[in-house]
C-alpha cells in the first residue's frame, strides 16, 4: 500500500465525485478509478458503492477513512521533520533516477553539478516505479530525473528535452517487423506500464475514453522489457531507451502518429532543498551545451 493511494482515497471520500477528485489530484478519471480499485484489492474491502450517478462511502470505507487521515497527517509531519533535519545537518543531495532518466545527458549533468558544488555529497538512487513520486514528496529524494508528460501541482517540473517514444513488442509479434505501427492495432492487447496512474504510458489520449487493459505494473525499465519479451505485452519507451537498454527479445517500433516523451528535472513545490533548483539550472545549461549527445532530442524552451 502506498501513501498516494490513501491520498486518492481521501480526495474521493471528500468529494464523492470522480471527476472533481481527479481534478484535485491532477489525474485522469480512469487513473483515479484504477488507483481506488487497486487499493480495494489490497485492503480486501469495498470502500465505495458506486453506480453511474452516485458515489457513496461504505461502512467499511468510512471506518478506514478516519485511520487513513491519521496516517496522512503523520506522514506529512514526518516529511517536514525529516526535511528540516536534513537541511540543518547535512549537505547531502539525493538524486532519484527513474528508468533511463535523461538518457546520455544523465552523467554529464550529475558530473557538472558535482564540479559546480564540490562540497555537496551526492547520492544517486534507482527509483522504484511502484513508489511513484512518493520518495520526492516525502523528502527521501531531493531531486529526480524522470519522464513527465503531465503537470503535478505538488512538484516543480523543469523540462530539459523531448524525444520520440516507440511502441515495444515481443519479437514474435506480427507487427514487430513493421516500419511503423498504428497504436490502435494493439489496443486490445495487455500493456505493461511504469505508472498505472498515467495515461501517457498506454496512449490514453488516443483511446477515445476506452480504458487500457493493463497487464502488469513494472518496477523498472528492465522489468518492462522482460514483460514485453516473455509475457508478450505491449509497452512504450523513449527512443533513447532502445539505445541504452536494448533487449534481444523486444522490438521497438515508431508509432505512425508521433508520441513524444518529456525528459525533466523534478523536485517538491514546497519544502524543497536549496540544491534542487540549483541542480535544475545546471541541467539546463548542460543540455544547451551538449544536447547532441541525445539523437533526435529537442531542447525544451
Amino acid at each position: 500500500m502506498e501513501i498516494r493511494s490513501l491520498r486518492h482515497f481521501s480526495a474521493l471520500a471528500e468529494t464523492l465525485n470522480y471527476r472533481m477528485a481527479a481534478e484535485r489530484l491532477h489525474l485522469t478519471q480512469p487513473a483515479l478509478t484504477r488507483s481506488i480499485a487497486t487499493l480495494e484489492r489490497e485492503l480486501g474491502v469495498t470502500l465505495f458503492d458506486r453506480d453511474k450517478r452516485h458515489v457513496e462511502l461504505t461502512a467499511e470505507g468510512a471506518e478506514l477513512l478516519e485511520r487513513a487521515h491519521r496516517v496522512l497527517v503523520n506522514a506529512d509531519r514526518l516529511t517536514a521533520t525529516a526535511g528540516a533535519i536534513r537541511a540543518q545537518y547535512t549537505r547531502e543531495v539525493r538524486i532519484g533516477l527513474y528508468s533511463i532518466a535523461l538518457a546520455e545527458l544523465t552523467h554529464p549533468i550529475i558530473e557538472a553539478f558535482c564540479e559546480r558544488y564540490p562540497h555537496a555529497s551526492v547520492r544517486v538512487h534507482d527509483a522504484d516505479f511502484h513508489r511513484g513520486i512518493d520518495p520526492l514528496l516525502s523528502g527521501e529524494y531531493d531531486v529526480a530525473l524522470l519522464r513527465e508528460n503531465t503537470t503535478v501541482s505538488s512538484l516543480v517540473t523543469v523540462p530539459i528535452f523531448t524525444e520520440p517514444a516507440f511502441v515495444t513488442l515481443w519479437k514474435g509479434d506480427p507487427l514487430a517487423r513493421a516500419s511503423s505501427v498504428d497504436v490502435a492495432e494493439v489496443f486490445d492487447q495487455p500493456w505493461v506500464t511504469p505508472d498505472v496512474l498515467s495515461d501517457f504510458w498506454v496512449c490514453g489520449d488516443q483511446r477515445n475514453g476506452v480504458p487500457a487493459a493493463i497487464g502488469s505494473h513494472a518496477r523498472s525499465a528492465a522489468e518492462m522489457s522482460a514483460t514485453v519479451a516473455y509475457q508478450h505485452m505491449v509497452g512504450l519507451t523513449p527512443m533513447s531507451g532502445t539505445r541504452m537498454a536494448p533487449h534481444p527479445g523486444v522490438s521497438a517500433i515508431p508509432p505512425k502518429e508521433p508520441i513524444f516523451s518529456v525528459a525533466a528535472i523534478a523536485y517538491p513545490a514546497t519544502g524543497f532543498s536549496p540544491a534542487a533548483p540549483a541542480f535544475a539550472e545546471v541541467a539546463r545549461r548542460v543540455a544547451q551545451r551538449e544536447s547532441a549527445r541525445v539523437p533526435h532530442a529537442e531542447l525544451a524552451t
